[in-house]
């Protein structure tokens, strides 16, 4: 099936990555027919995915309070998925996301729904800083004008060497959508239809993921298309998506001082580091070379574990990217094939950015761990992209990331973003790495990163943002 391009939003197909500067603002509305007005004033400013912009783009993501607000019809409200509708915050959402101790949304500084109520997120990318404060300038005013109230505004970027804060490579293993590449070769967890990540087209299971919908008696203008699922509703979802933003905040210093007592020397303290992300810092995978970084290999994804390090003697089993993505080996499944398709069913689209400024230029981790600790708040703006909440992003969260036995493990939570900690049932600060004759256990692991913020948003096609601006 042909995607429709022209009514797409442009970061469900790329991440605007010519454009070097970025700002997320989080918005509320404080008056429903003014708020609709506002949005049909931005309608002509948002980027479509048809689009490749060289100065700057802008993009619209709502939560469900803020549908709510602008008076969506109810029988599209409750259409919405349970996730989306009772929030990120939600009591038994925030223990299957990890959201406890350290972590706990009444420690974050936006987002928590108990605090304020965010209706909005509006995205602003540009080629070069003056760009972008000539472009919040405008878009501040043009709130004000409606009546919409800047809640939070988290700027953001991109560091040297397509790094995070720690000193790593990241953002190297990225899905392909199908319909995007011409004579695609198809490959399990390589290779992805549309569906998994847009809605209106069909993923994995060969259907249409469940998408909000209306009567078709409330889109009297006909804006919106027809249901793949109900004949007499109208699709709300069509050439959208969910969008799931947390703030992480990285503690660079605390993360090297901490292998840094592990380590014998700095050339183990960075192996180290790189068995617990499963890369070495400049990307090169360990099950491919184990003992060393290779540069040729910085971008590899073409690798498996299954065949190559099912034992994890390269790359341990526990290590962020094995968690993140399994590939084609989970202890779970009896076979690589099966592992390749469980692994698959749960993959995300990420669209997120670096924050703050980075402790050194280049990042590196030899140059990083002879700093003295600053006081500077840095860390990543995580997006991600998913048709379905649960099955994707908050699966891997509670069963990989922050599960103590995943993989056989006993302690041991993702060593990079986990939630560490220990209660009198269970202990998450642990890490082991296989070794032979006898495996090594780090313990006592403190977090690394912590939430600051986070919400669910529904990232609309063009035509459900022209229904939302013009119904009545």
């Amino acid at each position: 099936m042909t995607l429709e391009l022209n009514d797409m939003q442009g970061l469900l197909i790329r991440g605007f990555g010519n454009l070097l500067g970025a700002q997320y603002v989080l918005l509320r509305f404080t008056d429903a027919a003014l708020g609709k007005k506002y949005i049909s004033e931005l309608l002509p400013l948002i980027t479509p995915a048809t689009d490749k912009p060289t100065d700057h783009a802008i993009q619209m993501a709502f939560t469900y309070s803020g549908f709510s607000f602008l008076k969506l019809p109810d029988e599209g409200l409750i259409s919405f998925s349970r996730e989306f509708r009772e929030g990120m915050t939600e009591d038994h959402r925030q223990f299957i996301l990890g959201d406890s101790g350290e972590n706990a949304p009444n420690n974050w500084v936006w987002g928590n729904a108990a605090q304020e109520d965010i209706h909005l997120l509006l995205i602003i990318y540009s080629k070069d800083a003056d760009t972008l404060a000539e472009k919040l300038l405008f878009e501040k005013a043009r709130a004000d004008q409606y009546g919409v109230v800047e809640l939070h505004t988290l700027p953001t970027g991109l560091l040297q060497d397509h790094k995070e804060h720690f000193g790593f490579r990241d953002d190297i293993s990225r899905p392909i959508i199908e319909e995007l590449v011409e004579n695609v070769e198809k490959k399990v967890g390589v290779t992805f239809p549309a569906g998994e990540f847009i809605m209106g087209y069909k993923n994995l299971y060969n259907e249409y993921a469940p998408a909000p919908y209306l009567s078709a008696t409330h889109d009297q203008m006909n804006i919106l298309p027809s249901s793949p699922d109900f004949a007499d509703k109208k699709d709300f979802g069509k050439n959208g998506t969910y969008l799931v933003f947390r703030q992480m905040e990285q503690d660079v210093f605390g993360f090297w001082d901490y292998l840094k007592r592990q380590g014998k020397d700095t050339e183990e303290t960075i192996c180290l580091a790189s068995k617990m992300v499963g890369r070495w810092p400049d990307g090169s995978p360990l099950t491919l070379t184990p003992d060393r970084a290779d540069p040729s290999l910085s971008t590899a994804n073409a690798f498996g574990f299954w065949d190559e390090d099912k034992a994890g003697l390269k790359c341990p089993i526990g290590a962020h990217i094995r968690r993140t993505n399994p590939r084609d080996h989970l202890v779970t499944e009896r076979t690589q094939k099966d592992s390749s398709e469980m692994a698959a069913k749960h993959r995300m689209l990420r669209k997120g950015r670096p924050y703050g400024t980075p402790v050194l230029e280049p990042l590196e981790p030899k140059g990083i761990m002879e700093l003295p600790r600053d006081n500077e708040r840095r860390g990543l703006h995580f997006l991600c992209l998913v048709t379905d909440i649960r099955r994707q992003f908050e699966f891997v969260q509670n069963n990989w990331v922050n599960f103590h036995k995943f993989g056989g493990q006993d302690h041991d939570a993702d060593p990079i973003i986990g939630n560490h900690y220990k209660s009198d049932k269970v202990v998450t600060d642990e890490f082991c790495i296989p070794e032979y004759p006898v495996k090594r256990k780090l313990k006592n692991i403190p977090n690394f990163t912590l939430i600051k913020g986070g919400s669910y948003f529904f990232f609309p096609g063009i035509r459900a943002l022209k229904y939302l601006a013009s119904h009545e």
